[in-house]
């Protein structure tokens, strides 16, 4: 066997921004140690691989990966790099590195600073237990962004930043504040009143690039704007909703009129869809599916039979099916849009007080959600405490860590979505709605104001086979 007299090494050098202005890993730093540290050991440096500016959490770094590529091509022996988490501040990463790029090539791996190689067990050991340490640093750094932004929302502050394509339409970002941009916000209010008389996303679109033309990117950005809380002077931050130092631009009885119109109406203006009056109101008795629009055969006069059918026995949308044997026969539409207009004229001053007054109390559900939510933070703070005391590993508790956390979010959307439950419309609107009704002409006002009317009056339409509930909006 022919020994060898010098190995021949790569030098890998990384370093982001931040790390050079606070820690002193410049890369003229980095590599002037490096060189020092191959010329102490005899090695050979064949090349030196440089990614300045690039975070450690992930690969995705164009020395890094052309350095890998001539591994595998085998022309060299050793990697070197100063520190362990300039390879990587990932733990799965770095080990990827280390056993199916080096070893796999028979490179072995030298972190100056920490002194230890992988040619020797122990040096092997000691990567994976700081690789563990990397990712931990990283996810803290992670932690402390996401705190920071969170608190910058508790005070009522803008978290979107300061760049062009973050800020809000209908707002300014000067000197850290959100200032109303006059020509914007009146493009906003114009967008929720518009909505609010009836008209639909794709025609407010069309109407505010006439009427403001330039401010709205694409049509998806009306929704966007009509679902922004925002606008009521209000900073959501990760589905938490708090008081904002901006100015409003809308009022907050506007804003909660229209949540409840855009749960209730299909915002589509395709005239199939629009022929069906209570489309995205109707439910099926039976399994709990949504019921739609359906074009059956074609009557003896020519038109087509049309229907409400449930989507578990139509069965072409995997995801709105709940009950694949579910009996609901479909409802003939003419027949069944009657039935409802018919329940809607009865509908007087008196008949709101009444449902008003009967309204189903929901604050003990409410109860529940939270106790379970104070559950979860009190396995999480045992968690952290028998980690701070050695007695459970660091990849164990992360991992139970994460499902704790995703098991609370989804227990504080539930405890919004019970109390949007109990948010009912303005009962001033409702009366307004409800005197129209004695003059309304079912048969030739406009689909677009119908559909408007009933989504004020009705949250849900529930039908089985033998009989119809219909859950009022008051």
């Amino acid at each position: 066997m022919i020994k060898k007299t010098s190995l021949r090494v790569f030098i890998y050098i990384r370093v982001s921004t931040q790390e050079q202005a606070k820690e002193g890993y410049s890369i003229g730093a980095q590599e002037e140690r490096l060189r020092a540290y191959a010329k102490a050991k005899g090695y050979t440096i064949v090349k030196v691989y440089t990614d300045p500016a690039y975070s450690g959490a992930n690969m995705d770094r164009p020395a890094l990966q052309e350095m890998i590529k001539q591994i595998e091509k085998g022309v060299v022996d050793l990697v070197l790099v100063y520190k362990l988490d300039r390879l990587s501040r990932s733990q799965k990463d770095t080990l990827f590195l280390i056993e199916e790029v080096f070893l796999k090539n028979n490179v072995d791996f030298i972190s100056m600073n920490e002194s230890f190689d992988t040619s020797t067990p122990f040096g092997r050991a000691m990567i994976g237990i700081l690789s563990v340490f990397a990712q931990l640093e990283r996810e803290q750094i992670r932690e402390r962004t996401i705190m920071g932004k969170e608190e910058r929302a508790k005070e009522g502050k803008w978290h979107g930043g300061g760049g062009e394509t973050r800020i809000a339409t209908g707002y300014d970002y000067i000197d850290g504040a959100l200032c109303i941009n006059e020509y914007e916000a009146e493009c906003i209010r114009t967008i929720f009143t518009e909505y609010n008389k009836g008209l639909g996303v794709y025609k407010i679109f069309k109407k505010i690039q006439d009427k403001f033309p330039g401010v709205l990117a694409c049509e998806t950005t009306v929704r966007n704007i009509l679902c922004n809380p925002l606008y009521t002077g209000k900073i959501k931050y990760k589905g938490v909703v708090y008081d904002g130092l901006h100015e409003p631009i809308i009022e907050e009885e506007l804003f909660s009129r229209t949540q409840e119109l855009l749960k209730k109406r299909t915002v589509t203006e395709e005239p199939f869809r629009k022929q069906y009056i209570f489309s995205g109101l109707v439910y099926c008795g039976h399994c709990g599916a949504r019921m739609f629009g359906r074009t059956g055969g074609k009557l003896k006069n020519g038109d087509n039979m049309r229907y409400y059918v449930c989507y578990s026995r139509q069965g072409h949308r995997e995801n709105m099916i709940k009950d694949r044997s579910c009996q609901k026969s479909s409802e003939r539409k003419e027949k069944f849009e009657q039935l409802i207009f018919d329940e809607i004229k009865k509908v007087n001053m008196r008949f709101v007080e009444e449902y008003r007054t009967g309204e189903s109390d929901v604050s003990g559900k409410i109860e529940t959600l939270e106790k379970e939510a104070q559950q979860i933070d009190k396995q999480i703070a045992k968690l952290i405490d028998l980690y701070s005391l050695d007695n459970i590993p660091l990849e164990i508790m992360s991992k139970k860590m994460e499902g704790l956390k995703a098991d609370r979010d989804k227990i504080r959307q539930h405890i919004e979505e019970v109390k949007g439950e109990i948010e009912v419309n303005n009962l001033e609107d409702i009366k307004e709605t409800v005197s129209q009704l004695s003059d309304f002409d079912w048969d030739n006002e406009e689909t677009d104001t119908k559909r408007l009317l009933v989504a004020k009056l009705i949250n849900k339409i529930i039908v089985s086979n033998d009989h119809i509930n219909i859950e009022w909006a008051f």
